[in-house]
């Protein structure tokens, strides 16, 4: 489900111009530690609170900005402590800052403080940008449209610890500096909005932005950079639930490799086709494909990829053993480097690294890219829910010596291959390890000295399962069964699996 936002471009200065970033806290679940623009989801009152010269806003889209724009000023106003209410009584700041503080504690609300100090909000104080939704790897989706207010040089930003660490107005330029260089994150669609705004004029850059965003609308794939080199953007494919998508990547600045094209429906596939045009059209040089592994729902594409763009194909050797249909160029070992040129900050010398990590599939691997140490891990790990070792082709004890050594070379970002990226992805490695401990002490809790089917083992571990997804507990369940046999706690008999002893 989609929530409605705001997001606020705020402009200060022209020469050079800056904008208001902030730094959410990494606690948060949503984007936690990137730097993005204040801002957040449309409440209740902003529908209730009257705004003047509100039709200069109105446009084609047929859209009610009002509570837009209520919500951009009471937003503000909560992270920042920018007052942009007029009226002919405007506040002192020792007041504003009772009023914030008994506001963020639930006392009063924005139109209570509007009604006393005979204030209004203004949008001609704002601009409409774009609307720009949350690509659909990620379970928590916001359609956001993003308005622009341009405040007086003065103007600064008072930010209280809680939801955010800071904020600070700096030049797009050296922001986007700060994240090649590794010292900052960003959060996407931000990222897009920074670099056009550095490199146009403010009329030009408005029509830029507008026009990727009504290009995102129709369907075309978002470009998002959650860290610096790493292009990520989901397909739809035939995959299991809950995720719908597989999420594609392109690994580089000038010269890219592309990892895991999913999209099996021809219609999702001109969108990747309409991509590699674009990417190809601004010098971008596509040196190979690259693949996880060879699962369905990761290699729709290849094929036809192949076909197309005459693209070397990589893979491991087992999961090149399993794909007949593709002409691989050579196989994928363990500790196998790919050059990328030179490094987004124009330091040392780029690479792609190579993992051989089975246990989800045979011949599955991750890449770690050298310079922000981001790692691309395909289905060893999902920020939707836990990875499937389905004993037909996964084993379940190799798996979690793969999550081991994962865990011992996690120092960035974790790309997975359903869902959104993981900042802390040592953590989540950690998480994945402590789930399937946790499944295994309830499997182990369920078993008994008498042998029991696999049926009423899988209601007790796993509960009332809707009927569509029983059947990919029970192969996560007999995963679960075979390594507790292969370490000699468990055997199976003519009636089912008991303890041992």
């Amino acid at each position: 489900m989609k929530r409605i936002a705001v997001s606020v471009l705020m402009v200060r200065g022209s020469n050079p111009r800056q904008v208001l970033l902030v730094k959410r806290n990494s606690r948060l679940a949503f984007l936690g530690g990137y730097l993005a623009f204040p801002g957040g989801v449309l409440e209740s009152e902003d529908e209730e609170i009257s705004v003047k010269n509100l039709s200069r806003l109105e446009d084609s889209n047929e859209l009610n900005y009002q509570p837009f724009v209520v919500a951009a000023a009471r937003e503000l106003f909560e992270e920042t402590g920018i007052w942009l209410a007029q009226g002919a009584r405007p506040p002192f700041r020792e007041t504003l800052s009772q009023y914030r503080r008994r506001m963020l504690d639930g006392e009063i609300s924005f139109a209570d403080i509007l009604q006393r100090n005979g204030s209004y909000i203004d949008a001609a104080n704002f601009t409409p940008l774009c609307r720009i939704t949350t690509p659909p790897y990620s379970s928590r989706r916001y359609d956001t449209w993003f308005l622009c207010c341009h405040t007086p040089e003065e103007t600064a930003a008072e930010i209280w610890p809680g939801e955010l660490d800071y904020g600070e107005f700096i030049a797009p330029a050296e922001a986007l500096k700060r994240w090649r260089n590794g010292e900052a994150l960003i959060a996407p669609p931000v990222v897009t909005l920074l670099q056009e705004l550095a490199s146009r004029d403010w009329n030009s850059f408005r029509f830029r932005i507008r026009q990727l965003a009504e290009g995102y609308q129709r369907g075309k794939l978002q470009r998002d950079y959650y860290s610096c080199g790493v292009l990520m953007a989901p397909l739809k494919t035939r995959t299991k639930p809950p995720a719908t998508h597989t999420n594609f990547f392109a690994v580089g600045q000038e010269q890219l490799y592309l990892i895991d094209p999913a999209a099996d429906d021809p219609p999702e596939q001109e969108k990747l086709w309409e991509l590699f045009d674009e990417l190809l059209a601004e010098g971008r040089v596509l040196k190979g494909v690259l693949l996880t592994h060879g699962h369905p729902d990761h290699i729709g594409a290849v094929e036809e990829c192949q076909r197309r763009y005459g693209l070397p194909v990589y893979a491991h050797r087992l999961t090149a053993q399993s794909l007949p249909k593709i002409c691989f160029q050579s196989y994928l070992d363990h500790n196998q480097d790919f050059d990328l040129g030179c490094s987004p900050d124009g330091g040392a010398p780029w690479k792609l690294h190579v993992y051989h990590l089975p246990g989800h599939a045979p011949g599955h691997v991750a890449f770690q890219e050298t310079r922000y140490r981001a790692l691309i891990v395909g289905d060893l790990i999902s920020s939707l829910s836990s990875i499937l070792i389905d004993p037909a082709d996964g084993h379940l004890g190799t798996y979690l010596k793969s999550l081991e050594f994962l865990k011992s070379v996690a120092d960035g970002l974790i790309y997975p291959g359903h869902g959104h990226p993981v900042t802390d992805g040592r953590s989540a490695v950690e998480q994945a390890r402590q789930h399937r401990q946790e499944r295994e002490e309830q499997l182990l809790a369920a078993l008994s000295l008498q042998p029991q089917p696999i049926e009423p083992l899988l209601e007790k571990v796993y509960g009332d399962l809707h009927s569509s997804l029983k059947r990919w507990a029970e192969r996560s369940l007999r995963s679960g069964l075979i390594k507790l046999m292969e370490e000699g706690h468990v055997e199976e008999t003519a009636q089912g699996y008991r303890l041992v002893g």
